[in-house]
């Protein structure tokens, strides 16, 4: 997703989840375009369509990395750790054009 010509403009509150041994879905803000996760200490996987990520499927994020997922009406974002002890951070977005207030 390119953000070129566009800013992020925090919606919501900036959430930690350390309990991702077991499918967690993060619902994101009404009025979101795009939601930023950060993996720690442990890689993750991520679905978008409501179903359950495993250890070895779902789009992943490694330990450290983040990526910035963009949502719709229907995104249903599950994640999962791919190995013990992984948690993650995320906040949702709305993107606003460069010249937008």
């Amino acid at each position: 997703m390119s953000l070129s010509g566009f800013k992020l403009n925090p919606l919501g509150s900036h959430q930690t989840d350390a309990t991702i041994s077991a499918a967690t879905t993060i619902t994101p803000e009404t009025g979101s375009d795009a939601v930023v996760i950060q993996a720690f200490t442990q890689a993750i996987r991520y679905t978008l369509d409501g179903t359950t990520p495993t250890a070895t499927t779902g789009f992943r994020i490694a330990a450290g990395d983040s990526d910035i997922i963009p949502v719709g009406p229907r995104t249903t974002i599950k994640v999962i750790e791919e190995t013990a002890t992984a948690s993650i951070q995320w906040q949702c977005f709305q993107l606003l054009r460069d010249n937008d207030a």
